[in-house]
């Protein structure tokens, strides 16, 4: 409230300024400003103030106010009419302000401000240029300068010298507000094309009226007068036309949709009163006749009245929000609509989606940004934010939200605020809720892949079990067998020799050495079998590699990795499986102990390989 107090204190100083000099001048005149203003001046006059004063008064801004301002002082100039026969009779050797009459001076007063307030308003509309305060402001300087110099000339040269400058510094204002609207209406930047649609309108109704604004000087001078005043009078309405049809066609000054609904809301409103007043008379002269006591008509009208104005009120108002608010109920619709979405979406890409393209979409936003954590809570380079919230579930910052302004329509009012705030609580959630299922849903995977692995294990376990099993079997059927008869047959060579004739005592020492050396190989053949272990050796890197990689695919429950970690270890360390396996769930519950008390979210494991197994873990 105090900055549009601010704003709007320039606007009333220049009117009251204007007001007290023009009540001066009628004084010391002696004429009234309305016997010297005509009909059409007058209207002129408050088409360009209102047109210059409604984007203040529905908009305020500093350019608006400025706008305003140079409004209302191109009023007064075009207040009081000026013709050839109003130029003053001059005497050499006496300053010229001593000659003009009172308007007249008032006229040249408001033309040297208007100059520098047009080149002002030039690098402020529709578009900011680059250039300095300081120029402006000199600009007024050398405006006053030569104000000053023409109304104390004395000779004929000073007066045609200061007259050729005054008019050279009216044709560079003028010059350079075209260029400057020129300029905008090339742009051929998509982004920009709204500008250059209304800087052509403007520029359009600028030269055809300012062209005639500049001619008449020359032609005064030359003692002429083919520009009547009421012709150029007739010429300025353009600039108030251009306007109004750049507000309405092109919505500059961004006022198109509110002017339009404050028109059409009062339109309405009076016809609702009519409506009221119609329905409350009508009754009362329906009820006067029938009810035995008159004093009662008017209380029973106006209670009937009511009742049936009611529902045409929100008939009435239901119709108005579709006609002039379907920005409103486009965006009640999409926050429902994302409400909806949101409560079905239990992945974070979904929910990323939702929140960076489709609901942007649905409210005619630019653009909207999601940042989840741990990514910079920042919001985009280079873009500008109409709307923006942090994401809190509970008491976890999740991330923040940044959201574009509407391509067209009004800024958003408190209660879409709220409603946004609303929906961005539940986006929070539902983001909690995305990253809580996905550690559920890798914590299950990782789950699947160990029971897998240690059902895998137990099958190759129980397949080495029993094929252990099944060699102690055949060497005790080999020991109680096999072994026993060639033993048998060993001693039975042995006593043979030894009672054998000679010729035969030579083959019974070689089948004695023969069954001997078959009971050597036996024996050897079942210790190999009694001696075996039911176990495997194991890739103990390859095993270490899979665990970390598990620790590290896990996301934590603000998101992000649940821990990342650096591994150095050599490849190819085998190692039989009991042994493999208890180094495993050492290495485990350590990792784990990192997450349960240490808060960090990194960790670095080395393993070496010597006679014996060393790690180290941070």
């Amino acid at each position: 409230m105090k900055k549009n107090i601010l704003l709007f204190f320039p606007i009333i100083a220049v009117l009251t300024i204007e007001v007290i000099v023009f009540a001066w001048a009628a004084h010391v005149t002696g004429q009234t400003v309305q016997s010297m203003a005509t009909p059409f001046s007058m209207l002129a006059a408050v088409l360009m103030f209102v047109t210059g004063l409604l984007p203040a008064l529905i908009k305020p801004q500093s350019n608006h106010t400025l706008i305003a301002c140079f409004a209302a002082i191109f009023a007064f100039f075009l207040l009081i009419p000026f013709e050839l026969r109003d130029l003053p009779v001059v005497q050499p050797g006496n300053p010229l302000y001593q000659f003009i009459n009172m308007y007249l001076l008032l006229r040249l007063a408001n033309a040297a401000i208007l100059l520098p307030m047009a080149l002002h308003v030039s690098v402020r509309f529709p578009r900011r240029t680059d250039m300095s305060t300081r120029v402006i402001v000199f600009g007024y300087i050398f405006s006053a300068i030569l104000l000053s110099a023409f109304l104390l000339s004395s000779l004929p040269w000073q007066r045609i010298l200061t007259i050729g400058l005054l008019f050279l510094w009216f044709t560079v204002v003028i010059f350079f507000f075209i260029r400057n609207l020129f300029i905008i209406a090339r742009d051929t930047n998509p982004e920009t094309q709204p500008d250059a649609q209304r800087a052509r309108v403007v520029m359009f109704s600028m030269l055809l009226a300012e062209v005639p604004l500049w001619l008449r000087p020359l032609t005064l001078a030359l003692g002429l007068d083919i520009f009547p005043y009421d012709l150029l009078l007739l010429f300025q309405l353009f600039v108030p036309i251009g306007i109004a049809y750049a507000v309405l066609r092109h919505d500059l000054f961004g006022i198109d949709r509110i002017l339009r609904r404050t028109l059409v809301y009062g339109s309405v409103s009076l016809l609702l009163l009519t409506l009221y007043l119609f329905l409350t008379s009508s009754i009362t002269s329906l009820f006067a006749d029938s009810l035995t006591s008159r004093p009662l008509a008017p209380v029973v009208s106006l209670f009937v009245a009511a009742l049936l104005f009611e529902p045409t009120r929100k008939l009435i108002q239901t119709w108005l929000d579709k006609l002039l608010y379907p920005d409103r109920l486009k965006f009640q619709s999409a926050v429902q609509s994302m409400q909806y979405s949101l409560g079905r979406a239990n992945r974070r890409e979904e929910i990323i989606h939702l929140l960076n393209d489709v609901f942007p979409a649905q409210i005619g936003a630019e653009w909207g940004a999601l940042k989840l954590f741990p990514e910079p809570d920042v919001p985009p380079a280079n873009l500008t934010s109409a709307w923006s919230t942090r994401l809190v579930a509970g008491s976890v910052s999740v991330g923040g939200y940044w959201l574009g302004a509407r391509r067209a329509g009004p800024a958003y009012d408190s209660d879409e605020r709220n409603r946004l705030s609303a929906l961005m609580g539940q986006a929070a959630l539902a983001l909690a809720y995305a990253n809580a299922y996905e550690s559920l849903y890798e914590l299950n995977q990782n789950l699947e892949v160990r029971v897998r692995e240690q059902t895998e294990q137990a099958v190759t376990d129980q397949k080495s079990i029993a094929a252990y099993e099944e060699r102690q079997r055949i060497a005790r059927d080999l020991h109680d067998s096999v072994t026993q008869s060639i033993f048998g047959m060993n001693l039975m060579a042995r006593g043979l020799k030894a009672s054998a004739p000679d010729s035969f005592k030579s083959q019974l020492a070689e089948l004695e050495n023969l069954a001997g050396d078959i009971l050597k190989e036996m024996r050897l053949l079942l210790n190999q079998l009694r001696n075996a272990e039911g176990e495997s050796n194991v890739d103990f890197a390859e095993s270490v590699h899979g665990l970390c990689d598990a620790f590290s695919h896990r996301s934590g429950p603000e998101g992000g990795q649940l821990l990342s970690i650096t591994l150095e270890m050599p490849g190819g360390i085998i190692l039989p499986k009991n042994i493999a396996d208890e180094s495993l769930w050492v290495l485990r519950e350590a990792l784990q102990n990192i997450i349960k008390h240490s808060g960090s979210r990194t960790a670095h494991v080395e393993i070496k390989k010597d006679s014996k197994i060393k790690g180290a873990g941070a």
